[in-house]
Formats: structure tokens, C-alpha cells, sequence
């Protein structure tokens, strides 16, 4: 397995993974609003799964919104599953208030 590599991309609002040859291979995209992020989208090309690099973008996004002092609101499904049932995420989960 190439060695994989990750960047934020702020302007374009994703964690981006890319191959040590600069070829991308997978992202998370994040929707910004005035209370959390949005991860909606993640997303590891078929030859590139099974070495956990869709864990590493979430990884990577949570530690992204630790910095800026921002909570997560996984939409995403897969985003959703790692976040909700791993506790390591509890301080960067955003969570709706139900009625």
C-alpha cells in the first residue's frame, strides 16, 4: 500500500487523501454554518478501501474542528456511525436538540 496523505482544504471545504504520487483517493466534505460543520460526505475510491482511510478522514476533520473551536454534525452516514459510537468524538459532536 502507497502512503497516504492528508490536507485540509478550507476553501474548498474537505479533508482531502491523496497517494505520496499526488493521486487524490478519497475526501470528506463539510457543509460550514453558524453552529457546527456538516460532514456530508465521505467518500474512499473502490481500489483504496479496507486500509481505514475513511476513519482517517474523520479522524482528521475532527481534529480540523478541534482546532477551530467547531462541533461536527455528521450527516453522512458513514461519518455518523464512526462519530456516534466512538467517545473520542463526544467533544467535537454536535448535537440537534430533540423536542
Amino acid at each position: 500500500m502507497t502512503e497516504i496523505q492528508y490536507a485540509h482544504e478550507p476553501d474548498a471545504k474537505r479533508i482531502v487523501a491523496t497517494t505520496n504520487y499526488g493521486q487524490e483517493v478519497g475526501e470528506i466534505r463539510y457543509k460550514v454554518t453558524d453552529n457546527y460543520w456538516n460532514a456530508s460526505h465521505t467518500l474512499v475510491h473502490p481500489e483504496h478501501r479496507g486500509y481505514s482511510i475513511a476513519r482517517k478522514l474523520v479522524d482528521k476533520l475532527a481534529d480540523t474542528a478541534r482546532a477551530e473551536g467547531v462541533k461536527i454534525l455528521p450527516t453522512c452516514s458513514y461519518a455518523r456511525h464512526v462519530m456516534e459510537k466512538d467517545a473520542a468524538f463526544a467533544d467535537v459532536l454536535f448535537k440537534q436538540d430533540t423536542p
